[in-house]
């Protein structure tokens, strides 16, 4: 296995657990001490997720098979669209991971809902 299929069973593996599954404990499993949030809206480090996982349970937002339309590495980075249901309402999502140390270490993304209305009928997803 190439190095950049092992970084996206990672972080496919990871995010899986973490986000679908809801997996407090997958945090600390998948994640550097010293992880770094590039979403301004979470702290760094895997307090930040951990938080975020308690306010999306805290929410109702339920355990979920997370659909993942791309997966993309190159090197220590890797990239994911993925579909999400938070609060609702259908998300998509664009996150891109570092990896070090075959842990996730730097986070950044992108997300949207689906809209009430389209101006085209080109899929999302």
């Amino acid at each position: 296995m190439t190095t950049e299929e092992s970084n996206k069973q990672i972080v496919s593996t990871a995010y899986q657990r973490i986000f679908g599954d809801l997996d407090v404990t997958a945090v600390d499993e998948y994640m550097t001490e010293n992880f770094i949030q590039h979403n301004p809206t979470i702290a760094d480090g895997p307090k930040g997720v951990k938080a975020l996982l308690q306010m999306l349970i805290s929410q109702g937002v339920p355990k979920q098979k997370i659909s993942f339309k791309h997966i993309a590495a190159e090197g220590d980075i890797v990239f994911l669209h993925s579909r999400y249901e938070m609060a609702g309402k259908e998300w998509r999502f664009i996150d891109i991971y570092r990896i070090e140390n075959n842990k996730l270490a730097e986070h950044w993304d992108a997300m949207m809902p689906m809209p009430d209305g389209r101006a085209n009928n080109n899929p999302m997803f």
